[in-house]
């Protein structure tokens, strides 16, 4: 597997970016990520003992992946070649990223199920308030959630910039018969690490700090649907931004580390 390796991006003319915004008296509070200038999703504040959230919204709602991009991530080969990586950063807003080679094996999960984050880990250790769980109004993918040492917990997240209702049905039998036959495929993803922790909790929790790492879908939803209805895992080509994570670079050294290891 392939060592995770540090780009920056300049000048960029990508129609993905991410946003800020003001809040509660704070200047900067909320984060989206946006495409074509409009918000795709909400992918929550920069308060550390918030809960982790993300939410989809009325923005673009379509794979970001030009066809030559898309026809190698299909092909599966190569994907480490610098000058693939190269071209696959030309369509990622200006900054600071690293790029992860991993491998997934992604849980569809429905907004309420007894497999949902939010409704599971997240209370378990942020507790009920006067509010529901939280509902991030679309389906979602889940897979690895290995323990990062004493008290902390990375989880990892795989986000659809579209639902699986829209889904073409023949895209995804093709992917099923590509992947009975051996072929792993891949999709690509630009990703945000986000470390969590609340202020206070009840009792003594063996986990105290949640690392979440989400990955928001480009290109692949196909791919990552099929793969999880047949249960086989997934290749993953992560574009992980440092400038919009919650997490500093030593932290995301560390996280990405534990994928790659494990």
């Amino acid at each position: 597997m392939n060592e995770p390796s540090r780009i920056t991006i300049a000048n960029s003319s990508s129609i993905i970016g991410f946003e800020k915004s003001g809040g509660g008296g704070w200047p900067i509070w909320d984060r989206y990520l946006t495409i074509e200038n409009k918000r795709a999703y909400h992918i929550g504040n920069v308060c550390g003992t918030c809960a982790f959230f993300f939410e989809r919204l009325e923005g673009e709602s379509c794979s970001i992946s030009a066809a030559a991009i898309a026809e190698r991530l299909n092909n599966g080969t190569n994907i480490a070649d610098p000058a693939f990586t190269s071209i696959l950063g030309q369509i990622l807003p200006t900054g600071v990223y690293y790029i992860n080679f991993s491998t997934v094996l992604p849980r569809l999960i429905e907004p309420g199920d007894r497999y949902d984050y939010f409704v599971q880990e997240q209370v378990a250790l942020w507790g009920i308030d006067a509010s529901p769980p939280h509902h991030p109004r679309v389906s979602y993918y889940r897979s690895h959630s290995p323990a990062l040492g004493k008290h902390r917990q990375l989880f990892e997240f795989v986000i659809p910039m579209f639902p699986t209702t829209k889904l073409d049905q023949q895209r995804v039998i093709h992917y099923q018969d590509e992947i009975a036959h051996g072929r792993q495929p891949t999709a690509f993803t630009i990703s945000v690490l986000d470390i969590k922790q609340p202020a206070v909790w009840e009792g003594n929790p063996e986990i105290t700090e949640h690392w979440c790492l989400a990955h928001y879908l480009l290109d692949g939803h196909h791919k990552i649907y099929a793969a999880s209805q047949t249960k086989e895992p997934l290749n993953l080509v992560s574009f992980l931004t440092v400038d919009a994570s919650l997490a500093s670079e030593e932290e995301i050294k560390v996280a990405l580390a534990c994928l790659t290891s494990g």
